[in-house]
């Protein structure tokens, strides 16, 4: 894969190209947890940032991947210019019938770029509902309580913040739900065991996030 995204990353496209259709195809892994923040949005990358890409994709191993994201993350070098340098070159990799382990390994590495980009950009009461999204509210609301009770006592978030970003969550979420229920009616026609368990388990996921998001505005209001 390496290899193969170094050429194309050496001779990218011409033109900067549209991010929707890449964004529909690329689904967000929430394991319990929702990152709900306002959408990244990729620039068109300069020289830079495509040395960046290739440093970050160049070791091959997800493990690395993953190592270097953080390290660009922390010393500055992520920007929204790296990733329009990884749409680029996952537009280029499309234009020339790479294999389909190449385009969705490229997918992976933007869904990380763009999943990172949004975590340095997020408020204070956002990342600490990603910390308590993690934990379930049903069997651990004393723990979830006494996480919000510090945040409010050292003063990194106001209730008010927390409070509104839980709505404005949930009211995203239901915004969604016609559209979702119209992709879950269209994708469990498939006639591939694989879509469909990945299909069962997004499901299942999104569900899981609105009750603990739902769970969590409750206990928030409640103090």
């Amino acid at each position: 894969m390496s290899a193969t995204v170094a050429a194309a990353a050496a001779r990218p496209s011409s033109r900067f190209p549209s991010t929707r259709r890449f964004n529909a195809g690329i689904k967000t892994r929430t394991r319990g947890r929702l990152v709900v923040r306002r959408v990244t949005q990729p620039e068109e990358p300069q020289p830079d940032d495509f040395v960046t890409f290739n440093a970050i994709v160049g070791g091959g191993d997800w493990s690395v991947v993953q190592a270097q994201v953080r390290e660009a993350a922390v010393s500055g070098r992520l920007t929204p210019g790296v990733l329009g340098a990884a749409y680029s070159v996952y537009e280029k990799c499309k234009e020339t019938a790479e294999a389909p382990e190449v385009l969705k390994t490229l997918e992976n590495v933007i869904l990380l770029l763009t999943q990172t980009l949004q975590q340095l950009d997020a408020t204070p009461a956002v990342r600490l509902i990603d910390e308590l999204m993690t934990i379930d509210p049903f069997v651990e609301g004393a723990r979830v309580k006494a996480a919000v009770d510090d945040a409010y006592a050292k003063g990194t978030v106001a209730p008010d913040d927390l409070k509104g970003s839980l709505q404005m969550m949930l009211d995203g979420m239901a915004e969604q739900d016609e559209a979702w229920e119209k992709h879950v009616a269209q994708a469990s026609q498939t006639s591939s065991k694989e879509e469909f368990e990945q299909l069962l388990a997004h499901a299942t996921g999104r569900m899981e996030a609105q009750r603990r998001l739902t769970q969590l505005k409750a206990i928030c209001d409640a103090q």
